[in-house]
């Protein structure tokens, strides 16, 4: 036999005995381990407790800080989205859900615009139930007679006010007009994301935010 043929042969016949001892120290292992804690329940069910309730105490301490977060919600461009993708409402509780998420929730805005004809009550004070501070505007008429109802200033002051206490600005909105906003806020080293309906969103707002979002059935009111 060819003296590289044996080398091979000696070299594979102690590759497979280390992988047999192996596979017997881990079954071993694994044996002992099974019956240590068959022997031991009582006290490895303590022990996963203890790890359980400290985890608990951790994510509600200090010591692990959440994300913070505050919401503005364009109420009136989250309806005209849901109406022509869905022919439906927003769900504004899941709304709110899907965007907290275990984060630490410190302000909901959801801003209104009441028509010339109508009521918005009602609806305001569903939101307010849910968590929401509801702002509301009537539309303005021009000499022209063209109507003009929009909140950018207010949602742009009212974000000002809160940028210092929060992590994350949230804004469930396409409307591209908050381009300007959401590169002011990126300017103070604050995150933005954006929340909206995909088809309804202006291209630049995707891209400058943080994190966007897209709504869709999630967030419909059945």
């Amino acid at each position: 036999m060819a003296t590289k043929d044996l080398e091979t042969k000696i070299s594979e016949k102690i590759q497979k005995d280390i992988t047999e001892k192996v596979a017997q120290h881990l079954q071993t292992l694994n044996q002992n381990l099974k019956s240590y804690f068959i022997e031991n329940k009582e006290i490895c069910g303590k022990l996963f407790e203890e790890i359980k309730s400290l985890r608990e105490l951790l994510e509600h301490s200090k010591i692990v800080k959440k994300e913070t977060i505050a919401i503005f919600v364009d109420s009136q461009n989250l309806y005209y989205s849901a109406r022509m993708g869905y022919a439906a409402k927003v769900n504004y509780e899941k709304l709110l859900r899907l965007v907290t998420g275990k984060r630490n929730l410190i302000k909901a805005y959801a801003y209104i615009v009441q028509p010339p004809e109508g009521d918005v009550k009602p609806f305001a004070t569903s939101l307010e139930r849910i968590g929401y501070i509801v702002k509301t505007k009537d539309v303005r008429t021009r000499a022209n007679g063209s109507a003009k109802a929009n909140w950018d200033m207010g949602i742009a002051l009212d974000i000002l006010g809160i940028i210092d206490r929060v992590d994350t600005i949230v804004l469930a909105s396409g409307d591209g007009d908050f381009v300007p906003l959401v590169d002011f806020i990126k300017g103070t080293g604050k995150r933005v994301e954006i929340f909206a309906f995909p088809d309804n969103t202006a291209y630049d707002l995707k891209e400058k935010a943080d994190r966007f979002e897209p709504l869709g059935e999630n967030v419909i009111l059945t």
